[in-house]
């Protein structure tokens, strides 16, 4: 028998081809934010090398890295030796680098002096340039890459807000230093401890006093 106005015959037709138009879209989309992710990254780095304005290089992160930064930078100027403890190596080290840098009078910027320290002084985005990377991949507002041995694990993550990508520096530095991190776990150091480590090997021939007393404010 058929269907009320005949739908019984074409409703089915019609929905089939409501979804592969549908699908056609969504795969569109996603080629149309894949392109714009990999042109992102590629204007993000640019800008780092150029060493573009704060405003600039902020405007490449979300708003909780934004967020984020201004938070570790209010920790670097009041963690005593107990709260690091409760830090992640790449948080207890950039704790402890923006302390000599201040210590040392390093300084090249006079604000947003977190952000330039894990861009430039940290060193960590160089881990990124010193591999060779997979190709970027996006999921809905998701993207991520990994390196070429294993594209499907990402070392970096970035998120897409509205009309653009922006990297998420919170979730991506664990994921760049978690091999780093590892030999904190197989030698049982704090991620303090580690942080001192690291800050030793890179700078012990150019400074002294590398030890415990950067897990204390130096008097901001």
């Amino acid at each position: 028998m058929a269907g009320c106005a005949g739908s019984s015959g074409s409703s089915s037709q019609g929905s089939t081809g409501t979804a592969a138009v549908r699908d056609a879209k969504v795969k569109a989309q996603e080629a149309d934010k894949l392109t714009m992710l990999e042109e992102m990254y590629g204007l993000f780095k640019e800008s780092v090398r150029n060493h573009a304005p704060s405003d600039i290089l902020l405007g490449f992160m979300t708003d909780s890295s934004e967020y984020w930064l201004d938070e570790l930078e209010r920790h670097a100027k009041t963690y005593d030796a107990e709260a690091m403890d409760t830090c992640q190596f790449y948080e207890a080290y950039a704790i402890v680098l923006y302390r000599l840098y201040e210590r040392e009078h390093l300084w090249e910027v006079s604000d947003y002096r977190m952000l330039y320290l894990l861009l430039y002084g940290s060193e960590f985005l160089n881990l990124v340039d010193h591999v060779k990377m997979g190709p970027f991949e996006v999921k809905n507002d998701r993207g991520s890459v990994g390196l070429a041995s294993s594209p499907k694990v990402p070392i970096m993550l970035f998120d897409w807000d509205d009309t653009k990508w922006k990297l998420d520096l919170v979730e991506t530095l664990p994921l760049i230093t978690k091999g780093t991190e590892a030999t904190a776990s197989k030698k049982n150091w704090t991620g303090a401890k580690l942080a001192l480590y690291w800050l030793d090997k890179r700078y012990h021939m150019q400074y002294s006093r590398l030890d415990e007393s950067l897990f204390e404010p130096i008097g901001f």
